[in-house]
């Protein structure tokens, strides 16, 4: 049995000991700063979703329209309009009109959601388990690997998130306060807005986790009168005056093809056929959590017992209503993407604060002996792959080898063997380490490594390369076989995608200002134009990148048409 964990420094913590004090709070958003901004403006956009989603959001600004979703001249109806509201607003306060290109102003909603989340986690925690676990939870939260990528993503995961969290808190306080006292209202406002904030986000997923945290409760305790304290018939009304009114209107806008779009070709595709990304068994969101929830993967682990254990203390038994459920739910479909089990991280976070806490008693009982050692290997093992993947990947994209990214990787597996040693002993300094040990390494990834890996950057690359070699003044006009969302982001909504490169041909015939952009992987259909054309296009240059959304490395090459005599 490990010994019990020390109490959080006294200014940590309110005179009762039951709340975390401001010192508190500034510490976790500072922690979250150092997590979650290294890297936050200089990694390049990413495709698919993120610059899809930046995209609609920028055309929403150029075009003053709010209430319909699109992509170029494409409908874009996979989800509601509320993150695309959130991207549009950041990009209208923080840039300026002609530069609503830059990246950072459209993943702003990710960062603020995911550090309220980790803030929310906390008051959770302090909540149900005591300002000690709560502290903690929100710490392996703010370092776990998923929402770091996620806070420096322009998608949806990082906005919902924080409403999950204030709404899942505003839950807790409602079925702890249950015989205590009525609630006022502020904890059924920000229960109810959170909902409808979540649902203008990202639909019904907000309603799956706070459904089934519900029904676990009620089939737990038989009693679910404390709802009530939560104002249900009110505060359902106040959630459909703040989402019906845009619902009606973009059922009108588009004739009702949103619902068709984003309920039946998104939502149950994504759990009945697989949607374009493949089927995947049961089970997965299981074996990646050490690399999902890494560095702080091993304490959920070795929590399971405990935890089940202890499933009739209400906060434990709130948690798991949070989890059970709906982690059930992802497993049976069909589609599996790490962040769709993302909601449910902080009740997980939570649970493993409380089990480090108590020591993790329920470990020494009978059945559980074989968890530990798959525990710690699994840990170990990811600890591992990131310490490698850290080393290897600037030496694969052609940087050769970096010494920052080396000492990194070190550093991470020296921080795992001290965090393995310090669990031994003292519980909470395993955690402080790894923190490190995490900090340490996303700084080198994101603040470092990625950022200096020109062929991840194509998009990027293809717009420099245009502009610089463009045969006419005035806005970069853009014609490319090379189709990325991110393209259109960066060169402008005007950016024409051609899937057949024989269009780009075309294009370059019809308007001899444009810059041509051929994948030389699907070269053919251009040639074959070309050879039809009075005044054939000229070969400029080519660029070779690397396309992560394709997964393989791309050549492009760069035309434009001759110059007539006497053009300057």
């Amino acid at each position: 049995m490990l010994e019990r964990w020390a109490t959080l420094p006294a200014s940590f913590a309110t005179a009762d000991g039951e709340r975390l004090s401001a010192r508190a709070w500034v510490c976790l958003i500072l922690l979250c700063l150092a997590f979650f901004t290294p890297g936050f403006t200089h990694i390049s956009p990413t495709d698919r979703d993120e610059s899809s989603f930046a995209q609609a959001s920028k055309q929403m600004v150029e075009s003053g329209n709010y209430v319909n979703i699109y992509f170029q001249n494409h409908d874009r109806y996979r989800k509601p309009v509320g993150i695309y509201w959130l991207q549009a607003l950041c990009a209208r306060l923080l840039l300026k009109p002609g530069h609503l290109n830059q990246i950072w102003a459209y993943r702003l909603p990710s960062l603020i959601g995911a550090t309220v989340a980790v803030l929310m986690t906390a008051a959770t925690g302090a909540l149900l388990f005591g300002p000690a676990a709560g502290f903690l939870a929100a710490v392996m939260l703010a370092g776990c690997a998923l929402l770091n990528v996620e806070a420096r993503l322009a998608i949806t995961d990082g906005a919902l998130l924080a409403c999950v969290a204030i709404g899942q808190y505003a839950l807790a306080r409602a079925y702890l306060q249950q015989g205590v006292g009525r609630l006022g209202w502020g904890i059924p406002i920000a229960f109810w807005t959170a909902l409808a904030a979540g649902i203008l986000i990202k639909g019904p997923i907000i309603l799956l986790v706070a459904g089934a945290t519900l029904l676990w409760l009620r089939i737990s305790d038989k009693n679910l009168k404390w709802f009530a304290g939560l104002r249900p018939w009110l505060g359902t009304a106040y959630a459909l005056l703040l989402t019906v009114p845009w619902f009606v209107a973009i059922a009108l806008a588009s004739h009702g093809k949103f619902f068709e779009h984003a309920a039946i070709r998104d939502l149950l595709d994504k759990i009945w056929q697989g949607q374009d990304r493949g089927v995947m068994p049961p089970g997965l969101y299981v074996l990646v959590f050490p690399l999902a929830f890494f560095p702080f993967g091993l304490w959920p682990l070795l929590a399971i017992p405990d935890s089940w254990a202890n499933r009739r203390e209400p906060g434990v038994r709130f948690c798991l209503g949070w989890i059970v459920p709906v982690w059930i739910l992802f497993e049976l479909s069909l589609t599996k993407l790490p962040h769709y089990v993302l909601p449910l991280y902080p009740a997980i976070a939570l649970l493993a604060a409380k089990a480090l806490g108590e020591g993790f008693p329920a470990l020494a009982g009978r059945g559980w002996r074989w968890l530990p050692p798959v525990a710690v290997s699994a840990w170990l093992l990811a600890g591992t792959f990131y310490a490698v993947a850290l080393v290897l990947v600037p030496h694969f994209f052609g940087q050769g080898w970096n010494a920052g990214s080396i000492a990194a990787a070190t550093l991470l597996l020296i921080a795992q063997g001290a965090g393995l040693f310090l669990l031994l002993r003292r519980g909470e300094g395993s955690v402080l380490v790894m923190a490190a040990g995490g900090l340490i390494f996303f700084m080198s990834l994101f603040g470092s490594t990625l950022p200096r890996l020109p062929p991840l950057e194509t998009s990027q690359n293809i717009v420099v390369t245009a502009a610089s070699i463009k045969p006419c003044p005035g806005p970069l006009q853009l014609s490319s076989a090379y189709v990325e969302p991110s393209l259109v982001f960066l060169a402008g909504t005007g950016t024409r995608l051609r899937p057949n490169s024989y269009n780009v041909a075309r294009d370059l015939a019809v308007d001899p200002c444009r810059v041509g952009v051929v994948d030389l992987a699907d070269a053919g259909p251009f040639t074959q134009a070309v050879e039809k054309m009075p005044a054939k296009p000229r070969l400029v240059t080519r660029l070779r990148g690397f396309d992560l959304a394709r997964g393989g490395w791309h050549s492009v090459a760069f035309y434009l048409m001759p110059r007539k005599a006497g053009t300057p």
